[in-house]
């Protein structure tokens, strides 16, 4: 008797001496214990016949774990993979388009069930042609003098002459004649 009331007091010191660690307590549920009636009274009724059903078949419904929220790509493709893609061996590589058309009205190549873009672009040149431009406002000075007052030091750069004449602008190229 006395010599297991001295292991514990030495057990005592010996937990007194070192640093308190916090206990920790994880509360893990057990499955097959069947729950009581209080604690099931606060789901609603739908979803605990849903829980009944999925606990009751043998084979999950498809819609569980099936992969759909995982499609997205997480990371950029990187150029390597890109160029695999493109120039890869075998079926790995991209396949030529074989749905292509001649448009009706023009007689340039198209995507089938697509609108021609030499078409679509010849209408939209029309359509901004059509619609009246505004003049922007601009102040003109009777004397120059009064102009390099209010704008000092303003000069066209060669890179805004560029911006404004939109000759930089790359076109579509036409397509070239197959046969």
């Amino acid at each position: 008797m006395s010599l297991s009331l001295n292991l514990n007091q030495i057990a005592v010191r010996v937990v007194g001496i070192l640093p308190r660690i916090p206990e920790i307590h994880i509360a893990i549920p057990n499955i097959f214990q069947r729950r009581t009636e209080a604690s099931t009274e606060t789901h609603d009724p739908r979803i605990l016949e849903l829980i009944e059903n999925l606990q009751d078949a043998e084979v999950p419904p498809f819609f569980i774990d099936n992969g759909i929220l995982k499609a997205a790509p997480k990371k950029k493709v990187s150029h390597m993979k890109r160029r695999q893609k493109l120039y890869g061996p075998g079926k790995k590589q991209l396949s030529l388009l074989q749905n292509l058309n001649r448009c009706p009205a023009c007689g340039n190549y198209k995507r089938s069930h697509t609108l021609c873009m030499h078409c679509v672009g010849q209408i939209r040149r029309h359509w901004n042609d059509s619609v009246p431009q505004q003049e922007a406002f601009r102040e003109e000075f009777v004397n120059p003098l009064d102009e390099k007052i209010l704008y000092p030091g303003k000069k066209e750069l060669p890179d805004e002459r560029t911006l404004r004449k939109k000759e930089w602008l790359k076109r579509r190229p036409r397509t070239l004649p197959v046969e």
